[in-house]
């Protein structure tokens, strides 16, 4: 996931499948990807992916919590939303700026 997106930006939300703040988060990211085709974005379930989970969390040094958007560049976390701060317009101002 991480390698994927060597050069280009991409966006991997970490997501409780039991959290209304999650599903919240996730609809926000899912109208941001409805409009801009051109992101890349991965989901991680936690509950089905707490290795993943942990494995970003351990590798990009970015505390856990979920719902958390992590925009990536080049292996690193350029930009963290947690819970309210996940919306369309900051993700997508973040993830088109150079």
């Amino acid at each position: 996931m991480l390698k994927a997106g060597a050069g280009k930006k991409i966006l991997i939300l970490k997501h409780s499948a039991t959290c209304p703040f999650s599903a919240r988060g996730k609809r926000e990211l899912e109208k941001l990807l409805a409009e801009n085709g051109a992101v890349e974005a991965y989901l991680v379930v936690v509950q089905q992916q707490r290795a993943i989970s942990n494995q970003l969390a351990e590798r990009l040094g970015v505390k856990h919590e979920t719902p958390q958007v992590l925009l990536i560049k080049d292996g690193k976390a350029e930009k963290v939303w947690n819970r309210r701060d996940i919306r369309k317009e900051l993700i997508e101002e973040a993830a088109a700026a150079e």
